[in-house]
């Protein structure tokens, strides 16, 4: 009986032991926007493909970015948005997307009249927040010879809810939902969609830096895997992956509740899905797509040189 034991605890050690470390950071606080990679943790999916998995999000108070701390080595994978992150690499730093989630552009206006294109933001002043969609905005305003005035601030949305801007961007997952739960009644009309006018571009997407990916690629294709298994374990069980993440938000102390975690979920899942195929099928970012982004950014001044689609986008299909 002691020869048994001791054979099934040095296996349990071995196990243990076997596992590689990942340290993956989403990029903001605890929310629902992260839901499935929540369940994969808690639901034993990393575990499954040998990976000894750590969450750990930035703080409100943080100094530094997620971006500071996948490029310092302090995270291992990383959400990030494909804008910044391209114009991240254009200077120099040797980021890679090695999975793209969602596929639809969530960035929003709200404002307190009607907009039926970007060029009725002409003269408004327009909160936007001090970091996340600044390069969307410029886009938007130079692209579209807008004369509008800029406030950034941390929380946009407060300043619009209390009258003191015209207008405001959002997410259609989180701050639009926001102020609809709390005013209730913007007309639909009064939002503006960029996706709809020609700024469709995928978003969130995981990155490494090159010298992780050369060294790890087995294991991102572990957490790959695993990630995509959570996510489409959210999508058929919405309820459950919304008591998980209520595990995360209560750890973190964000300030929330339920019925705001659960609309953002269920917008999140549509920002997923693929519009040329309706399915959730996490399709890499197109070549064509990442061509005429660069090209855009490269117009506007944001970069000073072209990308190379093969160099940044190791998602496969």
């Amino acid at each position: 009986m002691r020869k048994v034991l001791t054979i099934f605890f040095l296996s349990l050690i071995c196990t243990t032991l076997a596992a590689q470390k990942v340290t993956f950071m989403p990029q903001w606080t605890a929310q629902a926007q992260f839901a499935g990679f929540y369940v994969a943790k808690e639901k034993g999916f990393y575990e499954d493909e040998g990976l000894d998995v750590t969450i750990k999000h930035i703080g409100n108070t943080s100094t530094e970015t997620v971006m500071d701390q996948l490029l310092s080595g302090k995270v291992d994978i990383a959400e990030q948005q494909l804008l910044p992150s391209m114009i991240e690499r254009s200077e120099g730093a040797k980021l890679v997307n090695v999975w793209q989630l969602t596929q639809v552009c969530a960035l929003c206006a709200v404002a307190k009249k009607p907009l039926s294109t970007p060029e009725d933001l002409e003269g408004m002043t327009i909160g936007r927040w001090t970091t996340a969609y600044i390069e969307l905005a410029d886009v938007l305003q130079i692209i579209n010879g807008i004369n509008a005035k800029w406030v950034s601030a941390f929380n946009p949305v407060t300043l619009f809810m209390y009258g003191a801007i015209d207008a405001t961007l959002c997410t259609s997952y989180h701050e639009l939902n926001s102020i609809l739960l709390k005013k209730g009644n913007i007309p639909e009309e009064n939002i503006l969609r960029f996706s709809e006018f020609g700024f469709n571009s995928p978003e969130d997407g995981l990155y490494v830096t090159e010298k992780y990916y050369k060294r790890n690629k087995p294991a991102i294709e572990k957490f790959v895997r695993a990630s995509r298994r959570g996510w489409d374990y959210a999508r058929q069980n919405v309820k459950e992956a919304l008591e998980i993440t209520r595990k995360y938000t209560d750890e973190g102390h964000v300030i929330t509740n339920d019925v705001m975690q659960e609309h953002m979920l269920k917008e999140y899942l549509k920002l997923i899905v693929n519009p040329d195929t309706g399915v959730a099928d996490y399709a890499p970012v197109k070549e064509d797509v990442f061509i005429n982004l660069n090209k855009l950014l490269y117009d506007i001044g944001y970069i000073t040189r072209h990308l190379d689609y093969k160099e940044m986008i190791k998602c496969e299909e």
